[in-house]
């Protein structure tokens, strides 16, 4: 009877130690971090119309409230001055392992994977993310661990989908190696362990050297299970092809994200309707990325010197169908996304700028159950998205190209991190200039 006594009394203790301690374990939980922005003009991404004097609240990692006024005591208050606020930019064609000084030959001929790690954060951090991009699509590559890195707060750069490495024929756009590599080396495997999406080779193409542009790539029955394989996941397939007849066959098999298209042509009664039948197919998008092609690709003398050739022959194709693709698109409005540089090549600056943030942010979705970052939306500014934000010294919607200059971007946040901040006086706490910055468990403002 003493045992059962002395048994009630320790629950009783026990409820009452719980009944005192649990309230002051509430009070002492952290709340939440707060930042405020007031008196800017907000570009949503997708209206092609400025919201005026404009405030946004963020808490933690994702916008809680935009507003007009927004009453957030304690919060950290960011006066924009009238600057202009973007979603942060999504490039949606990287290749985040190709970065090395020589190109992808470079894995054969001097660098080895440790070495395009190191390449390829340098790269995420310097050329991306403190450039104002904070989401990037890997479209071939497996940068999954460094993406991991990030994604824990060990390393800083963009948030990443990938695709993993593309599935290719041997001697096609996916084989990279040189004449004497074992066919058995340049395989790949449909594992969807980590891939956001599946991306197959369509057509030939001109940085790998065995596989003309004229190419189909993968066959039929190849395409098919790739699509029916990212169906039964969820997510979707997106191809590397050039010209009509690939284009075609690749609509055909279901496949939804359409990389280069440099080749395609005018819809006549003689050739394929490619560019109007994609306008009409439902969920099917348009990749433009035209760095390389324009800048580079357009004069045969201009093309790298470790190309072929046979390479750059292909180059000088590909460089003058890129502008007139681009307007073949436009002009059939064709949903369109942007990669690796699009601007000033036949789109308005609005348009430009809602490639690359809200409709990248609805093609981003498309990975469904595979989608990396599923909380909330990407490439727009509005309740419930995530806390990716830039602050501009100027309108990238009178001028696109204003965004190419660094020293026009004041702000960079990220995830609610912030990775730039020259808005305040460069002896203030806060002062952030563009350079890596070490998140490690810490908040950067």
């Amino acid at each position: 009877m003493k045992k059962k006594n002395l048994f009630f009394t320790f629950l009783a203790i026990t409820a009452l130690i719980v009944t005192i301690t649990l309230p002051q374990a509430q009070a002492k939980k952290k709340k939440p971090i707060q930042v405020l922005f007031t008196n800017v003009n907000i570009f949503d991404g997708f209206s092609d119309k400025l919201q005026n004097n404009m405030s946004v609240l963020v808490e933690g990692n994702f916008i809680k409230e935009v507003g007009k006024s927004i009453n957030a005591p304690g919060a950290y208050v960011v006066d924009g001055a009238g600057r202009t606020m973007t979603p942060g930019l999504i490039d949606m064609h990287q290749h985040v392992m190709l970065n090395m000084p020589e190109g992808t030959a470079g894995y054969q001929t001097r660098w080895d994977d440790a070495a395009g790690g190191a390449f390829a954060q340098h790269h995420l951090v310097n050329n991306m993310l403190m450039k104002g991009i904070t989401t990037i699509r890997d479209i071939a590559g497996d940068p999954l661990d460094i993406a991991k890195a990030i994604d824990i707060g060990q390393l800083p750069g963009p948030r990443i989908y990938s695709s993993g490495g593309a599935i290719s024929q041997i001697g096609g756009h996916g084989d990279w190696a040189g004449r004497n590599v074992p066919p058995e080396l340049l395989t790949d495997h449909m594992d969807m362990t980590q891939r956001a999406f599946i991306k197959v080779m369509g057509g030939g193409g001109v940085a790998s050297e065995f596989d003309p542009l004229e190419i189909m790539g993968l066959a039929k029955d190849e395409v098919a299970r790739a699509v029916e394989i990212a169906a039964d996941n969820g997510t979707y397939v997106a191809t590397h092809a050039y010209h009509d007849a690939s284009y075609n066959r690749l609509l055909d098999l279901g496949v939804r994200s359409f990389e280069h298209g440099f080749l395609v042509t005018e819809p006549t009664v003689v050739t394929e309707p490619t560019v109007k039948r994609m306008a009409k197919t439902k969920d099917v998008v348009w990749s433009f990325q035209c760095f390389m092609s324009v800048n580079t690709f357009g004069d045969y003398d201009a093309m790298p010197g470790f190309f072929t050739h046979e390479q750059k022959v292909k180059g000088v194709l590909v460089g003058k169908g890129a502008r007139n693709a681009a307007k073949l698109m436009n002009k059939h409005n064709v949903f369109t996304i942007g990669g690796s540089d699009m601007f000033g090549a036949g789109y308005t600056s609005a348009q430009a700028l809602k490639h690359w943030t809200g409709n990248a942010g609805i093609v981003l979705k498309w990975s469904g159950p595979k989608d990396p970052y599923p909380t909330y939306e990407l490439g727009t500014i509005k309740k419930g998205a995530y806390a990716d934000l830039l602050l501009w010294d100027g309108n990238p919607l009178k001028d696109i190209k204003l965004i190419l200059d660094e020293d026009k971007l004041d702000f960079v946040m990220k995830d609610g991190l912030v990775y730039k901040n020259t808005i305040v006086k460069g002896d203030h706490p806060h002062f952030r200039p563009a350079k890596a910055p070490n998140t490690r468990g810490k908040y950067p403002l």
